[in-house]
């Protein structure tokens, strides 16, 4: 494996990351990215964070691509909403009437 190489602002930035990130998932992206720029295999990074080997991959992969922005995770699919805007501001209305609140 070809040994990932960082410039020095890049190891400052993703080393403040993998601290002081509000996301835990970021924070761990950049702490592994700082461990294979170390020298650390594929498979040992893996061991270390704890994720399966082709996580390690893929972060690696979106790192040589898209640099910080790679850390991030994309919008996710997932069931729709069931109820809509409308539908959510009127129960939102509804339960404030009734002393609730939102």
């Amino acid at each position: 494996m070809k040994l990932l190489i960082l410039q020095q602002a890049e190891q400052q930035t993703l080393r403040d990351m993998g601290v002081f990130h509000p996301h835990p998932r970021v924070r761990i992206r950049a702490q592994a990215i700082v461990r294979l720029s170390q020298g650390l295999t594929l498979q040992q990074t893996a061991n270390e964070f704890h994720v399966h080997l082709n996580s390690i991959e893929a972060w690696r992969q979106r790192w040589n691509k898209q640099g910080l922005m790679g850390l991030y995770e994309d919008h996710h699919t997932g069931r729709k909403r069931k109820w809509t805007d409308q539908q959510q501001e009127a129960l939102r209305a509804l339960a404030q009437a009734d002393g609730g609140g939102w």
